[in-house]
């Protein structure tokens, strides 16, 4: 059963029992003064013949030729209206006189009354169901005084022939009231359905991933419903838009990690083989070396081949120097981690470069923050790359003068140190590949001193970065996780 069906029948059910309420009071009003009217036209016609009749009636007996008269008088009331019976009673409630139609009996007792209005529709149904419904009646008065009455009975047919007219007559208007209340129900019921079946409509078109905007109704309520039901559509369609971009994104972005997985497996593969020849390499130069010092030592001083040996010399320790730098880069080095203060790596780091830095003539100052948290880390790889990154900034302000300017802070929850020289400075594409391995703007440079130094700032949960611009000199950030209190 659908939803119209069911409101159809809820408010057909409204309608009927409304209307039929109504009717029924309407009828019961109808009937009730029905019966008044026929009441009060019964008690005129008899009061007309109390008249005559107060002539012949005694308090205790009846004049001579009471009976005969009454007799008369009875059987003309009975003929000038719907009337069973007519009967005259005196004082006592004798009766002295009737006149009946056929089939009806005169009542040997009945006390003087006139007609008492009924109290509800029980009573009023009662005279409809029961042969004495309506009796009429009307005092006999001689001289003042009340010496019998007269009652008149109504033909039973006439009762309910006026209710039946009353009962088709609002029986007519009760179903014209119920019809058109139908037709007007099922109008309003269709209006109301129809933007609710939309509304079912768009939401299986929601489910099924497709947008809608449904228009507008009137009523209100519906308005509000198919306006909320077109906001979700709209936030529905943005979202999936904003899914797909992100979907999308991230596909391209495991495409990307995909291939810089398989890259860095491959480097990783190549950089294990390039260990091995690196270390059989630096054995072979260790023994070149080593035959190229007894060779100089076998050879006076004034030698014309000693100047070759001397190159010689020089180029197996600048190799055996750039192997071993490979080496430490590539061997992943076993960390000995432990809560710690950065300044005593930090001092000893730029007191090493220190000679060079005066050589160079570059000025170097430490400064350490009093709240500088403790960090949990290896000192030995801290002091490479903070000796690294001293190193390339006294190379890069040579021949001077120049200042060096390292400083260590907390920042949030991690530990900041930053190494600012006022040397060259460096593009954006520098910037860009500084970190990567062998990449170098010097001409005698290896390529690696950045790259371990972000090798052991990862290896410490940490990370590097640059800030520079030509001519401006640059700026070095390594920062570092704090050590946990716990720890600490």
């Amino acid at each position: 059963m659908t939803l119209r069906i069911k409101l159809f029948v809820l408010v057909a059910g409204v309608i009927v029992l409304a209307t039929s309420g109504v009717t029924a009071v309407a009828l019961w009003r109808e009937v009730i003064r029905g019966q008044e009217l026929l009441a009060r036209e019964g008690s005129a016609i008899a009061t007309s013949a109390a008249a005559t009749a107060s002539r012949w009636v005694l308090p205790e007996a009846l004049e001579p030729g009471g009976r005969e008269a009454l007799d008369a008088v009875v059987r003309r009331l009975l003929e000038s209206g719907p009337f069973d019976r007519a009967w005259i009673v005196n004082r006592d409630g004798t009766l002295v006189a009737c006149a009946t139609r056929a089939g009806h009996a005169c009542p040997e007792r009945t006390p003087p009354s006139i007609f008492v209005r009924g109290a509800g529709p029980l009573e009023a149904l009662d005279r409809l169901i029961h042969p004495e419904g309506i009796v009429a009646s009307a005092p006999v008065l001689r001289e003042g005084e009340l010496v019998g009455a007269i009652n008149l009975d109504y033909a039973h047919e006439e009762i309910l022939g006026n209710a039946r007219d009353l009962a088709w007559g609002v029986a007519v208007v009760a179903a014209f009231r119920i019809t058109l209340g139908l037709v007007l129900a099922s109008v309003l019921l269709r209006h109301i359905a129809r933007p609710l079946e939309q509304v079912v409509a768009a939401s299986d078109q929601l489910a099924q991933e497709t947008g809608v905007q449904l228009a507008v109704p009137q009523d209100r309520e519906l308005a509000e419903l198919v306006t909320a039901i077109n906001t979700l559509s709209r936030h529905l369609a943005e979202r999936r838009e904003e899914n797909e971009r992100l979907i999308a994104s991230l596909e391209r972005r495991v495409e990307e990690k995909t291939r810089q997985v398989l890259r860095a497996d491959r480097l990783a593969t190549l950089g294990g083989i390039a260990a091995g020849f690196a270390h059989e390499l630096g054995n072979s130069l260790n023994v070149i070396r080593g035959y190229n010092a007894v060779a100089l030592r076998e050879l006076p001083p004034d030698h014309p081949n000693r100047p070759d040996l001397e190159a010689v010399k020089r180029e197996v320790s600048r190799a055996a120097s750039l192997m071993e730098r490979f080496l430490v880069f590539a061997r992943a080095r076993q960390q000995n981690p432990q809560v710690q203060s950065i300044e005593p790596v930090l001092r000893e780091a730029v007191e090493v470069v220190g000679p060079a830095a005066a050589q160079a003539k570059v000025e170097t100052s430490v400064l350490v923050a009093p709240d500088v948290p403790e960090v949990l880390a290896d000192p030995v790889l801290l002091r490479q790359a903070f000796l690294n990154l001293c190193v390339n900034a006294v190379q890069a302000m040579q021949p001077g003068p120049g200042r060096l300017e390292v400083s260590a802070r907390r920042d949030g929850p991690d530990l900041l140190v930053e190494f600012r020289d006022t040397g060259p400075g460096m593009d954006a594409q520098t910037q860009r590949r500084v970190f990567e391995p062998f990449y170098t703007t010097k001409a005698s440079g290896t390529g690696l001193g950045l790259a371990i130094v972000r090798q052991a700032a990862e290896a410490h949960g940490g990370s590097v970065s640059v800030e520079s611009r030509p001519g401006e000199g640059a700026t070095f950030r390594v920062r570092i996780p704090a050590a946990p209190q716990e720890t600490a």
